[in-house]
C-alpha cells in the first residue's frame, strides 16, 4: 500500500496524474491489457478521475477504455430485499460482479469489444435498450464502487482506493442526486462501511490516493 506523499488535501487533477502514472509503468510490462479499479465510497469523484486519468494516459499515447461499475447494478433484488440482507450480502450482491466480468472485462482483457446493457431505471427489465460497446484498449480502468470485491480480483491487476472524508462525500453524493437521500444513506451506507472495513480495507490496496 502507498499513501498519498503529500498525507492531505490534492486537486483531482493532480491525482488523475498520479494514476496515469502509475498505470504507465506498471502496464509497460505486461503484453496483454491492463485493467485497473478505481475504487472508494459513493461521492468520492471516482468517475471524474477516471475521465482525467484517460486524458492523461491518451497523452502518454496509452489507449484507454473506461468500464462504470454502475452500469452493472442488479436491480433484480427490491428495496425490500435488500433491507433482509446483511452488509457483506449486500456488497457482494449490489452489483452483478459476474455479469460485469462475463461481458465486460473479460472480452476486453482478450483483447475484444465489449458490449452490455447498462442498467436503467426507465425499462422493465431494468436493463437499457440500447447495449454499451466499449473498444479494446491497452489500459482498462474500472471505475465504481465493489470494483475491487474478491470475486473480481483475479482479473484487475492494480487496485487504487480513493479516500475522502465521509462528510464531504455525503454532501457530493447529495448534491449530485439533488436530495438528502435519507433512505439510500440508510440502506448503502452501512454496507459501503462494512466493505472498506472487513472486505477491501486500505491495507488490502496496491495504492490509496487521499484527497479532501
Amino acid at each position: 500500500m502507498e499513501l498519498d506523499p503529500h498525507n492531505g488535501a490534492r486537486s483531482l487533477h493532480a491525482a488523475a496524474t498520479t494514476i496515469a502514472s502509475l498505470i504507465q509503468s506498471a502496464a509497460s510490462r505486461y503484453a496483454r491489457p491492463f485493467i485497473t479499479a478505481l475504487d472508494g465510497g459513493s461521492g468520492a469523484g471516482k468517475t471524474t478521475l477516471a475521465l482525467l486519468a484517460a486524458e492523461r494516459l491518451a497523452d502518454l499515447h496509452l489507449a484507454t477504455a473506461i468500464v462504470h461499475i454502475d452500469d452493472f447494478f442488479d436491480a433484480a433484488v427490491s428495496d425490500e430485499q435488500w433491507d433482509r440482507c446483511t452488509d457483506e450480502q449486500k456488497c457482494l450482491r449490489c452489483m452483478d460482479w459476474q455479469r460485469l466480468k462475463r461481458e465486460a472485462l473479460l472480452p476486453l482483457l482478450d483483447g475484444r469489444a465489449a458490449s452490455y446493457r447498462p442498467f436503467s431505471f426507465d425499462t422493465q427489465d431494468h436493463l437499457a435498450h440500447d447495449a454499451v460497446t466499449v473498444q479494446p484498449a491497452a489500459a482498462i480502468l474500472l471505475d465504481g464502487i465493489y470494483g475491487t470485491l474478491p470475486e473480481l480480483m483475479n482479473v484487475i491487476d492494480l487496485s487504487i482506493l480513493i479516500q475522502v472524508p465521509p462528510e464531504i462525500r455525503r454532501r457530493r453524493h447529495n448534491e449530485r442526486e439533488n436530495s438528502e437521500d435519507i433512505e439510500w444513506h440508510r440502506r448503502w451506507d452501512p454496507a459501503e462501511d462494512y466493505y472498506f472495513s472487513r472486505l477491501r480495507p486500505p491495507s488490502s490496496f496496491d495504492h490509496v490516493i487521499q484527497l479532501a
